[in-house]
């Protein structure tokens, strides 16, 4: 009976795990398995954002598998991201033959993009035909190409950057509320470059 009553035991114990097993792969299975997640992002406010932006193809993890929410990103890194977000990524071929710059050398891989961006009137240069593609994207210019997607006429008065941040503060406040922005002219991290995107993109 004692060695009946072990194995029944045993029994129940491993269909409970099984069942755990079963319910843990079909919640998981609700996720895109084709993709990695950063590890740095598990478990945090930012992770529905990543893997909505990831799944989507508008961003990647570092080549060490890490999102790096904290490092800041550049002006090409941007418009890279901002174009894929916004789908002006038809015939990139094209786009790389544009010349709104003369300063795209050595960025092959996001000149398409960048010309994309400036042709869908998202983007600004420096002035001289000037990107500045290696310089850190800062908060206010994040702000204003997102708000030039959204509606290209939504600023049509005021001096640059403060009709944009007036404008996002009063109209966008669901998206940047929580960033803690004190300083738009600062280079802007991935996590709030991703939170703010993940934020004004439509998800349908």
């Amino acid at each position: 009976m004692k060695g009946r009553k072990v194995i029944s035991i045993i029994a129940v114990l491993v269909m409970t795990l099984s069942s755990f097993s079963v319910a843990f792969a079909a919640d998981y299975g609700d996720w895109d398995a084709g993709t990695v997640y950063p590890s740095d992002v598990m478990n945090t406010s930012l992770l529905a954002p990543v893997k909505f932006l990831m799944d989507k193809k508008v961003i990647t993890g570092d080549s060490d598998g890490l999102f790096h929410p904290d490092k800041s990103i550049t002006r090409a890194e941007f418009a890279t991201m901002m174009a894929k977000a916004t789908n002006n990524t038809a015939d990139l071929a094209s786009m790389e033959k544009l010349t709104y710059f003369k300063d795209l050398d050595g960025y092959t891989w996001a000149k398409g993009y960048i010309n994309a961006c400036a042709k869908a009137a998202l983007i600004n240069g420096k002035g001289d035909q000037k990107f500045e593609p290696g310089s850190n994207v800062t908060y206010a210019e994040v702000i204003t190409i997102i708000i030039r997607s959204k509606n290209s006429s939504a600023v049509t008065t005021g001096t640059w950057p403060d009709n944009y941040i007036q404008y996002a503060q009063m109209n966008m406040n669901s998206m940047i509320g929580d960033r803690n922005i004190t300083d738009w002219n600062a280079p802007a991290s991935k996590g709030d470059v991703a939170m703010m995107l993940y934020r004004s993109m439509p998800k349908n």
